[in-house]
């Protein structure tokens, strides 16, 4: 090893240190503070883990489950089970349920790094570099891994699996190949849209390392062997288990519009059954096209560079999926792409396009949630623009100014997405995070047994996890005190009662004439003129929770 090639090397080693380092900190400043509160799906993923701790069974009493039921959503278990050892030794608390998400997007950062450097070749581990500290400082990705998501595992048990396989398959390493099976499998057990893309994720990656891969047949045969018996269950509980329900509330075809617009279109022909017609206007055709539609959406500028995702737990108001200037890496990018054209690229090309799908065969789109792993690609494509500037402006008397007004910008954009997410995002979507509900809860235990009942809003969604997971309330015996609703229009169900407490939207007026009975709901659900005992305020200083009794 010449001393140039040593001195790259160590360099490449550093600098992915530093990456690693800015990584850390996006996700572990102020971690304990923010997100600002703790919602119910992260709550249901704590409380389920902790009732299969105690009793081996989930909430509703449903043992060892691969998908939980939960509000009716058939959650995937996986990230549930990767919670057992952490909250058996740390307890049932909000970082611990956030932890597996906080490490799994700094894990992603130096896998994809590492797995860019395989793909493309290791002379160009500079843009490893680059590409991994996109991901480092991505207000998407960053967003995604501080709370308790789903979703990041899984995007990084895609990236682990994509880089176990492709260097197993070039080193002819059979073992590595087979962690890579096994890492893309894992994901489909994490979460839903991974059941779309790991399973089309390898077969690119085999397709691409076909002629290595398809060299030893027996090795081939125990491949797939293995792959389709660790789906089996996945398989089952898909085609026969309550799992199909999750798709059914959520998916394209709870959307009507498209059916009743063909309809329409019909009616407008004088005869709407000739044959002709039904070719030109049939649900088929109808949902094909809502769902291009919704796949589209995610490469709208607003939703990448401008305001991102309208579900504001999604992202920081006023900050896109993308940061701006990112749209300039973006369009170098795709550029170099056609012009400096490797066949590694196409991978990259094939998750693009297949990252959004998911997302667009549900009712709403864009989703930064359901469509979280297509940060990766685009993060890939801004990083080959970059880089491709470097090679071209590195001997230029120009490049100096060029890297320092790349650096001040990128750092100017990187302190306004903090800024807004850290300082403002608390006091602008306060509720968002379900913010008061770790004071309301202990306040309430400490005064419930005075009143006969006392009804809670549903304001916040789903309250009701929110108050056994604060309360650590038994397992055991909830399983034997609650009752499930009927799914709503959306697929999703809830518990009403639960010893003295009822959850629902407060109607005062309705409610007002009872006696010995609290009553929990915001500043306007309750009236001034109640007899407030108690305010619950968020961070932000508004009012999240007043109590009244009556």
């Amino acid at each position: 090893m010449n001393k140039k090639t040593e001195m790259n090397r160590l360099n490449y080693k550093w600098g992915l240190f530093l990456v690693f380092l800015i990584a850390v900190f996006m996700r572990l400043y102020r971690w304990g503070e923010i997100p600002h509160g703790f919602n119910a799906d992260e709550a249901a993923l704590g409380y389920n883990a902790y009732s299969l701790i105690e009793t081996g069974r989930d909430e509703h009493g449903h043992p060892w489950p691969l998908h939980f039921e939960s509000f009716a959503d058939f959650k995937p278990g996986g990230y549930i089970y990767l919670l057992l050892p952490l909250i058996k030794l740390f307890g049932l608390k909000v970082w611990v349920v956030r932890l597996p998400a906080m490490l799994a997007g700094i894990g992603s950062v130096l896998i994809l790094g590492l797995l860019v450097n395989e793909l493309i070749g290791r002379r160009e581990s500079g843009f490893g570099l680059i590409v991994a500290g996109l991901l480092a400082v991505s207000p998407w990705h960053t967003q995604f891994s501080r709370g308790g998501w789903e979703t990041t595992v899984g995007t990084f048990l895609l990236l682990l699996g994509s880089w176990l396989f492709w260097r197993g398959n070039q080193a002819k390493k059979f073992g590595l190949a087979l962690a890579g099976l096994m890492a893309f499998v894992s994901s489909a057990y994490v979460y839903h849209s991974m059941r779309v893309l790991a399973p089309l994720l390898l077969g690119c990656l085999i397709v691409m390392g076909r002629k290595l891969f398809f060299a030893q047949r027996r090795q081939v045969m125990v491949f797939m062997g293995l792959g389709l018996l660790l789906s089996l269950p996945l398989i089952w509980e898909l085609t026969v288990g309550g799992a199909i329900a999750r798709f059914a509330g959520v998916g394209i075809t709870g959307d009507v519009g498209p059916f009743w617009e063909t309809n329409r279109l019909r009616g407008e022909h004088a005869d709407m059954n000739v044959w002709w017609v039904r070719i030109l206007h049939n649900r088929p055709l109808a949902y094909t096209i809502k769902v291009a539609q919704n796949w589209a959406k995610h490469f709208d500028p607003e939703f990448l560079f401008i305001d991102g995702d309208k579900i504001r737990r999604s992202n920081a108001p006023g900050i896109g999926q993308l940061y701006w200037l990112e749209v300039v890496g973006l369009g170098l990018g795709i550029y170099y792409l056609i012009k400096k054209w490797r066949p590694e690229f196409l991978y990259w090309l094939f998750w693009l396009g297949l990252a959004p799908l998911p997302a667009a065969l549900t009712l709403q789109s864009p989703h930064a949630l359901r469509s979280q792993s297509l940060v990766v690609p685009l993060v890939v494509i801004i990083g080959w623009g970059w880089w491709s500037v470097y090679l071209k402006l590195r001997n230029s008397k120009l490049w100096g100014l060029v890297l320092f007004v790349f650096i001040a910008l990128y750092t100017w954009q990187v302190g306004y997405f903090l800024n807004h997410y850290l300082v403002h995002y608390p006091y602008l979507e306060p509720q968002v995070w379900e913010d008061g509900f770790d004071r309301l809860v202990p306040y309430l235990a400490s005064v419930e047994d005075k009143y006969d009942r006392i009804y809670v809003t549903e304001e916040y969604d789903q309250p009701y996890i929110l108050f056994l997971f604060y309360r650590q309330y038994p397992p055991a015996q909830f399983q034997t005190e609650h009752e499930l609703t009927i799914r709503d229009k959306f697929g999703f169900g809830t518990v009403r009662d639960w010893r003295n407490y009822h959850f629902e939207k407060i109607d005062w007026e309705r409610l007002k004439d009872q006696r010995n009975v609290l009553i929990v709901g915001t500043d306007k659900e309750i009236p001034d003129h109640a007899d407030i005992i108690h305010e619950i305020p968020f961070r932000s200083g508004e009012t999240a929770f007043r109590v009244a009794q009556l």
